[in-house]
């Protein structure tokens, strides 16, 4: 019996823990095998969300009493009856596959690692947005504005001028053109 109460207390934790799951969050479509995972995921979850549900109580006893109005051979139903109340079948224990049981901690995992990513992700990216929209370049921006805006662009165009890489980041220098002097 403790098997039992074990077993459901770990599938209510499972419950709570998929409460704290915001299914509608943007970031489970953001790619075709994120968004196939998720879906499987999502199903698994439903469908041992309602399993659960259906198995966490007893089954109500037979209704011999009511068969026997119904059923014409009576016998057939004492027979069954006696069956019934004589016979104490052990508890049958499902264990999920090893392979099934890995591939869905294997999901769990990786949805959790990708939350996790997205989580952190996602305020850099917003005030990386909100930075670039402040400092949208326009037909006003001054070189002084790009300098403090773009520090590190500022630095490399200092650095490309005093080594004189001229056509660095140009076609001409990667077509081997920065090589003209030997004819």
């Amino acid at each position: 019996m403790s098997h039992l109460s074990a077993t459901s207390r770990r599938a209510m934790r499972t419950v709570e823990q998929r409460a704290s799951i915001d299914w509608s969050r943007p970031v489970w479509s953001c790619s075709p095998e994120v968004s196939a995972k998720f879906n499987n995921f999502k199903s698994w979850v439903a469908m041992s969300e309602s399993m659960f549900e259906k198995y966490q109580t007893p089954p109500a006893p037979v209704d011999f009493t009511a068969a026997k109005k119904n059923v014409r051979d009576k016998q057939l139903v004492e027979q069954l009856e006696a069956f019934y109340k004589s016979s104490s079948p052990p508890p049958e224990v499902s264990v999920m596959p090893e392979a099934e049981k890995a591939k869905s901690e294997e999901n769990i995992a990786y949805l959790q690692e990708l939350d996790a990513f997205h989580k952190e992700f996602i305020p850099v990216v917003e005030k990386e947005i909100e930075f670039l929209q402040n400092n949208r370049t326009t037909a006003d921006t001054t070189l002084f504005d790009m300098q403090v805006a773009y520090p590190l662009i500022h630095e490399e165009v200092e650095n490309e001028l005093e080594a004189r890489e001229w056509f660095k980041d140009t076609e001409y220098e990667k077509k081997g053109g920065g090589d003209h002097h030997h004819h």
